[in-house]
This record gives C-alpha cells, sequence and structure tokens, in this order.
C-alpha cells in the first residue's frame, strides 16, 4: 500500500502544477481609484501578488467628468480628468495585467434627480464611453512621449438592474408600475456600442452587467428586476455585444446553489445571450462569499468555508466553456463588503491561499494579452 499512497501522491503533485484550462481566476480591487502615486504603485503590487492576470476598474463617471464637457466624446476635452485612471492603466500594463473597465455614476450635471444612481441619458451616456474608448484605444499620448495602453474590454455599465447604480427600475403607468431599466438600459448599450467601435475598432463591448438579482417585482421605482427578465428584455430590444457580463454572489455552495441568479442557472443565460449574439462569451465580473453580516449581505460564511467555495468556485466556472472570466470581489474586506481574500488589516484569510493556488500555472488566453 506504501507504493500506492506514493504514487498517489505523485500524481497529485503533478495536477497541482498542470495550467489551469478554463475560466480565469480574477480578482477586482476597488480601492484603485482611491489612490495615487506611491500608495497606488504600492497597491499594484500587491494586486499583481495575488497571482491574477485580469483584473476589473471601476470608471467613476462623475469624478472624471465633475462638469459638462463641451465635446463629451473627447478624452482631450478640459472638463475632463484622467489623471487616477491613466495611472491605474499604466500601472496594470506594467505588471502583465489584462483590465476589463466598466463605467457607472451619472455625474450631477447629467442626473435628473442630482443623485448619482440617476439612469443617464442616453447620449451623455453613449459620449462618455466613446471618450474611455478613445482615451486608452492604444494610440491616445501618454504626455511623456508615448501612448497610453489599449484597453479592449469595455462593460456598459454597473448592475442597471438595481436601483442603487440605475434608477427608477420601474415607471408608473397608470395605476401601476411597469418594468423600465431594461428598455433604457438597451438604448444606452446599444448606442455605446456604436460610438466605441467608431473609436476602438478592436474594442468587446460587454452588457449586461447584471446584479445578483433572483426575482422581479415592479411595485416601486427602486424595485430591482431579476437576472433573466432583464436578459428577455434586451432581447426584445435586440441590442448589440460581443459579451454578457453579470455578478453572481450565490446563497450556498457554487455546486449546490440553484437560486438565479448562480453557477447552475448560467445555461439560462446563454440561451439567452445566444438570442442577442449567438456563442457570445460569458464573463463572471463579480462573485464571491461574505464572511460576515454587513450592510449589503446578510448572507454569511466562515473564512474557511469562504476558501473552500473559491475552490469549487472555479471547478463550477471550467464547468461551462464559454465562461471566460470568474472575477472574485473583493481583494480587501470593508465596513461595507467582507468577502475579501484579505481582512481590514490587510492580514490574510485562508481564501488568500486558494486563491493564489487557483490562479497557479495559470494560462490567459492570448486574445485577453492583447
Amino acid at each position: 500500500m506504501r507504493w500506492l499512497r506514493m504514487a498517489l501522491a505523485i500524481a497529485a503533485a503533478a495536477i497541482a502544477v498542470t495550467p489551469a484550462i478554463g475560466a480565469q481566476m480574477a480578482i477586482q480591487d476597488d480601492q484603485l481609484p482611491n489612490m495615487s502615486g506611491a500608495a497606488l504603485e504600492q497597491r499594484l503590487d500587491l494586486l499583481q501578488s495575488t497571482g491574477t492576470s485580469i483584473t476589473r476598474v471601476d470608471i467613476l463617471w462623475g469624478f472624471v467628468a465633475p462638469t459638462r464637457p463641451a465635446d463629451a466624446s473627447d478624452p482631450g476635452d478640459p472638463a475632463y480628468d484622467w489623471a487616477r485612471y491613466d495611472a491605474i492603466i499604466t500601472g496594470l500594463r506594467a505588471r502583465d495585467i489584462t483590465p476589463i473597465v466598466d463605467f457607472a455614476w451619472t455625474p450631477t450635471w447629467g442626473s435628473s434627480s442630482g443623485k448619482r444612481n440617476a439612469a443617464p441619458r442616453t447620449a451623455d451616456g453613449a459620449a462618455f464611453a466613446a471618450a474611455i474608448a478613445r482615451r486608452y484605444n492604444g494610440t491616445w499620448p501618454d504626455g511623456k512621449g508615448g501612448t497610453l495602453p489599449l484597453v479592449r474590454h469595455i462593460e456598459v455599465w454597473n448592475e442597471p438592474n438595481i436601483a442603487t447604480y440605475w434608477y427608477p427600475q420601474c415607471r408608473r403607468q397608470g395605476g401601476r408600475y411597469v418594468l423600465d431599466s431594461a428598455r433604457a438600459y438597451s438604448a444606452l448599450l446599444a448606442a455605446s456600442y456604436a460610438q466605441i467601435k467608431a473609436v476602438s475598432p478592436t474594442a468587446i463591448v460587454i452588457g449586461g452587467v447584471t446584479g445578483p438579482v433572483g426575482e422581479s417585482s415592479c411595485n416601486s421605482a427602486d424595485s430591482s428586476v431579476g437576472t433573466l427578465t432583464f436578459a428577455k428584455e434586451m432581447v426584445r430590444n435586440r441590442v448589440p455585444l460581443d459579451a454578457w457580463s453579470m455578478h453572481l454572489y450565490p446563497i450556498g455552495s457554487p455546486t449546490q446553489a440553484y437560486f438565479v441568479p448562480s453557477w447552475k442557472t448560467i445555461p439560462q443565460i446563454q440561451s439567452l445571450v445566444d438570442r442577442l449574439s449567438p456563442g457570445a462569451p460569458i464573463y463572471v465580473t463579480e462573485n464571491g462569499y461574505h464572511t460576515s453580516y454587513n450592510r449589503y449581505h446578510r448572507y454569511f460564511v466562515s473564512e474557511f468555508q469562504q476558501a473552500s467555495w473559491l475552490t469549487q468556485t472555479q471547478a463550477m466556472a471550467n464547468r461551462y466553456p464559454r465562461v471566460e472570466v470568474a472575477m472574485w470581489f473583493n481583494l480587501q474586506d470593508n465596513p461595507y463588503w467582507t468577502g475579501g481574500l484579505l481582512r481590514d488589516d490587510l492580514t490574510q484569510k485562508p481564501a488568500w491561499g486558494a486563491f493564489r493556488q487557483a490562479t497557479t500555472g495559470q494560462s490567459r488566453p492570448a486574445e485577453w494579452s492583447r
């Protein structure tokens, strides 16, 4: 039996170093836009140390454009301040980490309510999408004699099916509320798609970006809209996209959770996406498990359970060949979000080791390196 145990140990070691085939395990650090200078460089080094080769960056529209630009599609308009994002994108390129960028938070001048979650006017939002794509199409001067890096993966908005990011979700019609966010978002996605492609033809325009909502209940303006309902409405509007993204925070293990949306329900999403863009890839641009009660998630698990389920997440993502990315959110805990690999004091949870193991030997597809 001793020789059998040795053989099994050798086989296990060989499996451990075999390059991963399937979805890319990646991670987002939402603190990057809050840092600059040496602090940003240190934070980028920390992100790199996770082993990730892909990350996600939230471009906060209201921060970049605090006042209305004269020409919103021109990233050189003096109303724009791109400094923090130029530094992030350049720093990621230096570390060979591919960014997916999304944009959200409507500026005050473009908000009907004065609040950042107000649904943007289609023309304003699409013009900003064009400015992002043009600035990061690989040809824009960096002010130092070179050019800013190419960013190919652009998500249009963040969680447009949740009132936190898109309001109103429903509008009163007669004596009842009816779904409106999917229609309005479809218009933004269609307009953004055209403008992004005009200035960056190789860009991959990502639509959906749906938050983790199961059922829809249009009984007020701030009702949330279920992922499947939102996708079906987008199908009715026949919007263009190159990839679909969504966020998953399952209640239960990745292998057992059946509620929509969860890993088990990926096939339902794929069938709807095929009606928009046959065979389009699926990006899970947020997923994870919290390790304590917090404002946004009442459901939580132990730190060791989080680590175990992170490993299961990779296995579930790899079941679906069209799932190209499984993005863990977030790198570090904060009082409102405790799904990090690191506690708020930067000490490592067990999930840190699980994530490092998941990224060891991971081979990023060539198309993600451009």
